[in-house]
């Protein structure tokens, strides 16, 4: 809800598509993991098929995002590989090979493509002179919250599986202290996206010297 609030506020001041698009993406998200939420009450529901169609968007989109914002033409077909294998994993695990558990591995393959999208950004910006401040890159505050989510999920969400079938029945409690972790890691890089939103419009709106 929070990074839906940023980029509302980001399309407002730039009339941005990707802006624009990333915030009906991060709405629909508020909607299918609210409805995820309320199935995992009764253990006998499954709600791994929203997680499956919320990832296949997170590949679309957020690989649509870094392929808008980055300049090489090299690194927009690295992305566009890495998250066109991403969308079409999640398509086999929707329609044809059916898990009925959280398919880890998926998802942290999706993860690990947003990490190495993150790491070209990066590079592009550090390496191409520019006169302008950084800071007032709406971008950069974006790919930076993604950079500390998705990498600190990555692992998170790489080892899951590992601790589900190694952990007993009482020990899985603490996977649940994981997520909890990936769930701040989310909090923390939506509020650091949001508030770079609010200060680049402060900024702006500050007489020039």
């Amino acid at each position: 809800l929070i990074y839906s609030i940023a980029f509302l506020l980001a399309q407002r001041s730039r009339r941005s598509v990707k802006e624009g698009l990333l915030c009906v993406y991060y709405f629909a998200g508020v909607v299918l993991i609210g409805y995820a939420s309320i199935l995992s009450q009764d253990y006998a529901n499954n709600n791994n098929w929203l997680y499956n169609i919320f990832y296949f968007l997170s590949a679309v989109t957020v690989g649509y995002y870094f392929k808008s914002v980055l300049a090489k033409k090299s690194s927009k077909k690295v992305v566009v590989v890495l998250f066109s294998a991403a969308a079409l994993l999640y398509l086999y695990d929707i329609f044809i090979y059916k898990y009925p558990y959280f398919n880890s591995y998926s998802a942290a393959y999706l993860f690990l493509c947003v990490v190495i999208a993150c790491l070209l950004f990066f590079h592009e910006m550090l390496t191409t002179p520019n006169e302008e401040n950084i800071l007032m890159k709406f971008d950069l505050w974006v790919v930076s919250g993604y950079f500390m989510y998705f990498l600190g999920g990555f692992f998170i969400i790489l080892s899951y599986k590992y601790f589900t079938d190694t952990f007993t029945y009482d020990q899985r409690a603490i996977l649940g202290d994981l997520w909890s972790v990936l769930n701040a890691l989310l909090l923390f890089s939506s509020i650091l996206t949001l508030s770079g939103q609010i200060w680049i419009a402060h900024r702006k709106k500050l007489p020039s010297l």
